[in-house]
């Protein structure tokens, strides 16, 4: 079924940099074992996973589903410039949901922004669709020149640049020409935590008795997921500091339960400071630091997860220095052709890479899989609070299945 329109748009007032801070109502829920499932001995395997049964390494979601309706709509709220701020998404359900659906809210990575909530996060709002997920595709619109701009003199921020460009070679080295400034701010890391909120409350509007959301959607089992610079939102949201023209902000929010990251930033990008990722940052700000990089959070890179200004090794702070929580995941996917896109659920760099280096290019669809057993057994266990899921995700069956780096702090 095609996008359609169902319900109005609100319009949500958002202020500059703010701190969020109220009990995150994460409280666990255990959805029973599925087949006597329960404590699984570090480095064990579950269901019969081996090296010579690599088949049974797979993870079976709670719930399976087909995809159904899907609703395009734009997203309005009043930025910290005064102006109003839009951003499109899709809503995507599953067919056939009995009861309401926990949501995965998804921000796409790129500093260019994106306009068509269509093609964001397709390969993963798949996978979750059809694990009976509703899922939430961001499309972060980029800011034309003047609303650049106008949101540089807002921040009184002192390294905008904004000269003028028709492409990224006519701007300095990692700087992204962007409707037609070379933007040596990108100012959608600043966007996406506001972009976020504004989308949460037009969900819950949606949702609010009588609306087209109605008994459709559970709001007290929220995931915020991304990849690459959306992977960096989802970090700022659990709790991770950043820095903006020398200024330390913070915007933790407790309405997600558990956290996505494919491809995270690390710090020395963006704005992100060793300190981001300790926690430290978050703890001498948030009146709650009980928030601060607490909750479930995966993240997924591996060796080939490289981009021209971020190395896959830059990307293992995130997790490394992270608090220690027992509910803090990686896969280190150990084989160069998986490539940065790989963890976006996307095949084609992989099969380039493959071609070009004489690979066998089935190994990426193979990729997919277990990123994708990762990611579904996560949310199962975190959002869905399954038991089985927590044993998958205590087994060593994904570092068993890829040959590579499954670890749990």
């Amino acid at each position: 079924m095609g996008p359609v329109k169902q319900w109005a748009v609100g319009l949500v007032a958002l202020g500059a940099v703010t701190l969020v801070a109220c009990d995150d109502g994460a409280a666990e829920t255990d959805g029973g074992p599925r087949d006597g499932g329960g404590a699984t001995d570090a480095g064990a395997t579950v269901g019969g996973c081996a090296p010579d049964a690599l088949e049974a390494c797979a993870y079976t979601p709670v719930i399976t589903l087909e995809p159904g309706a899907s609703n395009v709509r734009d997203v309005r709220y009043t930025d910290v410039t005064g102006q109003t701020r839009t951003v499109e998404i899709e809503v995507r359900r599953p067919a056939g949901a009995t009861e309401a659906t926990p949501v995965v809210i998804w921000s796409h990575g790129g500093s260019a922004g994106r306009r068509d909530a269509t093609m964001v996060g397709t390969g993963w709002g798949d996978a979750f669709v059809r694990a009976g997920y509703t899922f939430v595709a961001i499309a972060h619109t980029p800011r034309d020149r003047a609303s650049y701009e106008a949101l540089c003199v807002a921040l009184d921020h002192g390294g905008c640049g904004g000269s003028s460009c028709t492409m990224d070679s006519e701007c300095p080295a990692n700087t992204p020409c962007a409707e037609g400034a070379c933007r040596e701010w990108k100012n959608l890391s600043y966007d996406r935590p506001y972009d976020f909120r504004a989308v949460l409350a037009e969900i819950t509007a949606a949702a609010a008795p009588g609306m087209p959301l109605d008994g459709q959607v559970d709001l007290d089992r929220v995931m915020y997921a991304g990849h690459s610079a959306g992977a960096g939102g989802t970090m700022v949201i659990a709790g991770a500091t950043r820095e903006i023209d020398g200024d330390v902000t913070l915007e933790v929010d407790p309405a997600p339960i558990a956290f996505l990251s494919c491809s995270p930033q690390g710090p020395g990008e963006d704005g992100f400071t060793e300190a981001s990722f300790t926690g430290e940052g978050c703890r001498g700000l948030a009146p709650d630091p009980s928030l601060c990089l607490t909750r479930p959070h995966l993240v997924l890179s591996g060796v080939g997860d490289d981009t021209s200004d971020t190395t896959s090794e830059s990307r293992r702070p995130s997790f490394d220095l992270a608090p220690a929580t027992g509910q803090r995941h990686r896969l280190d996917i150990l084989e160069e052709a998986a490539r940065h896109e790989t963890y976006n659920l996307e095949l084609e760099s992989c099969e380039s890479y493959s071609n070009r280096n004489g690979l066998d290019t089935a190994r990426c669809a193979m990729h997919l899989e277990w990123l994708r057993s990762a990611g579904l057994a996560f949310a199962d266990a975190y959002v869905r609070g399954d038991a089985d899921a927590r044993a998958y995700l205590a087994s060593d069956n994904l570092g068993v299945w890829s040959g590579g780096t499954w670890e749990t702090r």
